[in-house]
């Protein structure tokens, strides 16, 4: 209300209040504008400009993922410089006979040309050779088959994922959990079979779940000439044909045998590539007569494996499977310590090489939960992608379970290696799927990356 009294007076120069706060506004922005520009301008500007570029594009996020993958499994091939890690004692000096060069301790009087290793195939020891043949007797050629392998594996987890869930994203975390366990890291740049068994295995069940029975049985098929514990690959796609297509022949009553024909044919095909590609295998590089007395002596030789017998947890290297969830019985693979010495006393030992057999502490961790979920997800919306990580799950695991509990047969926690692409199916799921708060979804992600850190080998940079 207007009462006719004059307005306040005030000095000449002087702003009223709201006038001098719009005035420090601006000044404020104008700083604000001038620091941002700077940093946007800065090395660490552009690199976060690019990140978050990236961050709003699933397929350059699985590029990145890749590419962090291969320059890590790729670092310090040669490192340690006359040492084997692991199992590396044996297929890589079996590649050497292979090829003709000086073998270690292990069959370093075997005949030149055949492959020693009888308890497994030829052809990844096969892979193996050829690698030292180009790269020579050091640690690109025994390793590099792994790493591109591994490779592979990452990729075609991406592509199972993605043709099985909506999701392009999901399908990132899905391989940057794996990619990131340090079992699968460590098993992706060692010079073992483990995960050249692997990648077939997955790329038959990507063929698979296209329909592509043929094709699906060569693969599984080739990775039975690697490692026979390719067999679960056929055990989990007949399982995931159950799950998909068994509920429909259930409400039929009956099963059309169209629909058999290319399970079928996908049996008969991996028989058929096993079994001719041993023939030939085993007629060039060892002294089998048949395919079949290979069979035997693989077979003979695994049931002859028997765990000692011990008191405690963990008192060797072997472990039951329901461990095997818990991380529990790790293995050494190598460990170089720096000794520290005051006279005769040893003052401290640390690690600076440390390659373990163990899964990411987060990612077992998250087994029982994450488990749970999965089952529950699957059951309840017919996730493709539940269904399948819940097969292929099961197929790699269940089968050690029963060895378990009926026979005394030695096992050990890296035979969980194939199951890991299906823990981080359920793991992403639980992250994505379950409702969780963002926080507690970006808290469990920084803890994983903490995790493989804490596990990475490579304690100090090697000189």
């Amino acid at each position: 209300m207007d009462t006719g009294a004059p307005p306040d007076e005030q000095a000449p120069g002087e702003q009223a209040p709201d006038a001098q706060r719009l005035d420090a506004q601006a000044r404020d922005a104008h700083q604000a504008r001038g620091l941002r520009g700077r940093l946007h301008a800065s090395r660490l500007g552009v690199v976060a400009a690019l990140a978050a570029e990236n961050l709003h594009d699933p397929s350059r996020g699985f590029a990145l993922v890749l590419l962090a993958s291969l320059i890590l499994r790729g670092l310090w091939l040669n490192v340690p410089t006359t040492g084997l890690i692991f199992d590396e004692a044996y297929y890589v000096n079996a590649a050497r006979v292979i090829v003709g060069l000086p073998a270690g301790a292990h069959y370093a009087d075997s005949p030149i040309g055949l492959d020693p290793n009888t308890e497994h195939p030829p052809l990844g020891k096969l892979v193996i050779a050829a690698s030292m043949s180009v790269f020579g007797d050091q640690g690109l050629g025994w390793r590099l088959p792994s790493i591109v392998a591994a490779l592979v594996a990452l990729v075609v987890l991406f592509e199972i994922v993605r043709r099985t869930d909506r999701s392009a994203w999901f399908a990132v975390l899905v391989v940057a959990l794996v990619s990131f366990d340090n079992l699968t890291y460590v098993h992706g740049r060692i010079g073992t079979l483990d995960m050249l068994v692997l990648a077939p295995m997955l790329i038959g069940s990507l063929l698979a779940l296209r329909r592509r029975w043929v094709l699906a049985g060569i693969a599984v098929g080739i990775a039975l000439l690697v490692k026979l514990t390719a067999i679960y690959a056929v055990l989990a796609i007949g399982l995931w044909l159950l799950l998909t297509d068994g509920p429909d022949w259930w409400r039929r009553r009956r099963i059309a045998l169209r629909e058999l024909a290319g399970p079928v044919a996908f049996v008969g095909v991996t028989a058929g590539v096993f079994l001719v590609g041993l023939a030939v295998l085993d007629a060039t590089f060892t002294t089998f007569a048949t395919p079949f007395d290979h069979i035997s002596r693989m077979l003979s030789y695994g049931t002859a494996l028997r765990a000692p017998e011990t008191v405690g947890i963990c008192p060797e290297a072997d472990s039951k499977p329901w461990q095997w969830l818990f991380n529990e019985c790790q293995i050494q693979y190598l460990r170089v310590d720096v000794t520290t010495h005051a006279g005769d006393q040893v003052v401290s030992k640390v690690a600076s090489i440390d390659f373990r057999g163990a899964l990411n502490p987060l990612l077992a961790g998250g087994i029982p939960l994450a488990s749970l979920f999965l089952a529950w997800y699957a059951w309840k919306t017919r996730n493709a992608a539940a269904i399948w990580a819940l097969s292929w799950a099961a197929a790699n695991y269940l089968p050690y379970v029963a060895l378990a509990l009926v026979t005394n047969r030695i096992m050990y926690l890296y035979y969980m290696l194939p199951v890991v692409p299906a823990l981080g199916v359920g793991v992403a799921l639980l992250l994505l799927r379950a409702g969780l708060p963002r926080p507690v979804r970006w808290g469990f992600v920084l803890a994983y990356a903490a995790g493989f850190i804490a596990y990475f080998p490579f304690r100090q940079i090697p000189t």
